[in-house]
């Protein structure tokens, strides 16, 4: 699983939360896209089935109370999948 590949999945993602829209950046807050905590968590296990890993409740409840970014949805995916 690399960096590329991760970004694109999570892109895929929240562009389809936000009804097709792609223009926003990795760095964009997901509040601000219009996403709640509830969009966020169906984001995570959307994003886990996809890429085929699985985190502990711990860290799901660590990264819903973290993520800000799509980056930050993206490096806690590719941290996970590094077990």
């Amino acid at each position: 699983m690399n960096k590329a590949a991760v970004r694109a999945v999570v892109h895929r993602y929240i562009s389809r939360l936000l009804e097709g829209r792609d223009d926003f950046d990795d760095n964009a807050s997901l509040a601000q896209l219009g996403l709640d905590k509830e969009d966020i968590e169906e984001l995570i296990f959307h994003l886990e089935d996809e890429l085929g890993v699985t985190a502990f409740t711990v860290e799901e409840d660590r990264m819903l109370k973290t993520a800000r970014t799509a980056n930050d949805l993206s490096r806690f995916l590719l941290e996970i999948g590094r077990y």
